[in-house]
């Protein structure tokens, strides 16, 4: 009988973000869907027909429960198209090192782990940015020797933010076996071992080789893995995501080390333990797409045909990242004397097998491309596969990122109906050095907003959680202003609320029950302290969620 609640929310303006970009003013809520919206008095109608159907239906009376919300607005609840929930909970136990400005604020943090952990445990930092020391003098990733100078006397792995390149001190590459005599025996064709002039290895690794390093972390114990869900399922009902793209590990791909390599069980353990509060639609990393069924298989023998949790279909990398000069330019780094372009972590055919394979599979393919190269191969893999299987249903096929692409691969992208997901805090992270890194004509076509929605393409946003925080305001922030980093690709508010709402639930074939606030949709939505519309685009950031509600439950603020 507590389930026999009518919630009616009134006294505000609601973005419904539907076709139209539809404005109401009440909306009404019964169990995990809206069942009127618009005008206060229509919805006060609906509500009337909706209490004398079911009571003549069932033979029992709803309460309802009024709630003035006085002058707040609502707005559907928010969707991040692309995290990594497993490695975001992990990290939660583990070493943050975002705030750190310089190598001896870095040194500090390194002593004092050291102090307190036990004989023989590994240190590992994440979230490592060497371009934002306060000295310009150390904008370089560390080596063994910097990491020696600062510690070494316990195994030490430092991951920086992007997750692409790692780094270790002496004692720990000595752990892990890798030495002059065998680095290029052991180097992956999808990374690199560096080495000095002389052959040594100098500890830094990339890409698909920094799995040779995160294979030694640490696996915390269920309990404090279970904490560390709790707390991170409540961050994201904090920024108002109700519903999250998760890339999940289940073979051999990707550099996520140990962590991936037990990913899919820990994710089943939390899910159903009932921890997680959002939705979660999972893309699966693996170099053999029939796994996806089995995994299918087995969510469907836990969680039934329930759309909370269910597979999106397969993701694979394509290059490397910026940050670790790994994605696959046309022309070298500006910043790069050896005139490195970046490489491809599957070279073209090997994509082609995969994403083929896959989509005669019936399963959406989602490609990690940063480099304006890779994402040129990556559209015309798809073109090939996509005609290649004319027949066959058009899939929702998408490139995560997409962060360099020149116009003639954007008009090829938008011709395919592919979808673009991409992560604008981002921008936050690199507008300071990215001019240095790729010159000055080339940053035009970085995170290039404006010129992909004109396009056509549908563009979805992410946070790529752990690497970014999942705050959505933050991200709206950079969508809009863009911190002056190439300011024409700014979008407009409704375009940035879009690309956390419906066009997330797109990205994810969810649209037809979430995303936009509609009559018989789900009740997922964030109640905001002011009407975002009217938000001055530089204070974005300062607006204040008062409630995050899914599947009409309260998750934010707890009770």
């Amino acid at each position: 009988m507590n389930n026999l609640i009518i919630n009616l929310f009134y006294n505000c303006t609601i973005l419904t973000v539907d076709k139209n970009d539809s404005k109401a003013e009440a909306m009404a809520i019964f169990k995990d869907k809206i069942i009127a919206i618009g005008e206060l008095i229509e919805v006060r109608n609906e509500i009337d027909t909706f209490k004398e159907n079911f009571k003549r239906d069932s033979n029992k009376n709803i309460r309802l429960i009024e709630k003035n919300l006085d002058g707040a607005c609502i707005v559907p609840g928010f969707i991040d198209s692309h995290l990594h929930a497993v490695m975001a909970i992990y990290f939660k136990t583990q070493v943050n090192l975002v705030l750190v400005k310089g190598y001896s604020e870095l040194e500090a943090i390194l002593n004092s782990e050291d102090s307190i952990r036990e004989e023989n445990e590994w240190i590992f930092g994440y979230n490592l940015m060497e371009q934002r020391f306060e000295d310009p003098g150390e904008h370089y990733f560390p080596d063994r020797y910097k990491l020696d100078e600062m510690c070494p006397n316990r195994p030490v792995i430092i991951l920086r933010y992007d997750g692409h390149i790692c780094s270790v001190n002496s004692i720990a590459l000595e752990k892990i076996g890798i030495t002059k005599d065998n680095a290029k025996e052991f180097t992956p064709d999808s990374g690199e071992i560096q080495l000095d002039a002389e052959g040594n290895p100098t500890g830094v690794f990339t890409e698909g080789a920094t799995s040779y390093a995160l294979e030694n972390i640490a696996i915390p114990s269920s309990e404090r893995f279970m904490e560390a869900a709790k707390k991170f399922t409540y961050e994201l009902a904090t920024f108002g995501i109700t519903t999250c793209g998760v890339i999940i590990q289940i073979g051999e791909t990707g550099i996520a080390g140990k962590i991936g390599s037990v990913e899919l069980p820990f994710i089943k353990y939390i899910l159903k333990e009932g921890v997680i509060e959002q939705d979660f639609v999972f893309y699966l990393a693996t170099y053999k797409p029939k796994k996806i069924n089995q995994v299918k298989r087995s969510f469907s023998k836990l969680f039934g045909e329930d759309d909370k949790y269910t597979i999106g279909g397969l993701k694979l990398w394509a290059d490397g990242s910026f940050g670790a000069s790994t994605s696959y330019m046309f022309e070298p780094f500006t910043d790069s004397p050896e005139g490195k372009t970046g490489f491809m972590i599957l070279e073209k055919d090997k994509l082609y097998e995969l994403f083929n394979e896959s989509y005669k599979l019936g399963f959406p393919i989602a490609c990690h491309a940063i480099g304006d190269q890779a994402n040129r191969i990556v559209v015309d893999v798809f073109r090939d596969v996509i005609n290649e299987n004319k027949k066959n249903k058009l899939l929702r096929c998408r490139i995560e990122h997409a962060s360099l692409i020149n116009e003639k691969t954007l008009a090829d992208a938008a011709d395919l109906c592919l979808i673009f997901v991409s992560q604008p805090s981002f921008i936050n992270s690199e507008y300071t050095w990215l001019e240095e890194r790729l010159g000055p004509e080339r940053i035009k076509y970085v995170y290039p907003f404006r010129s992909i929605i004109d396009s056509g393409i549908i563009l979805a946003g992410a946070s790529d959680a752990p690497i970014e925080s999942p705050s959505v305001l933050d991200a709206f922030q950079a969508c809009v202003t863009r911190n002056g980093f190439v300011p024409e690709q700014s979008i407009s508010i409704s375009e940035a609320l879009r690309m956390f709402t419906y066009n997330g639930a797109y990205s994810l074939g969810q649209e037809t029950i979430k995303g936009s606030l509609e009559k018989g949709k789900l009740a997922d939505f964030v109640i905001l302290d002011h009407n975002i519309m009217t938000q001055p685009i530089d204070k974005l950031r300062e607006l204040k969620i008062i409630a995050t509600y899914h599947r009409g439950k309260q998750i934010f603020p707890l009770d």
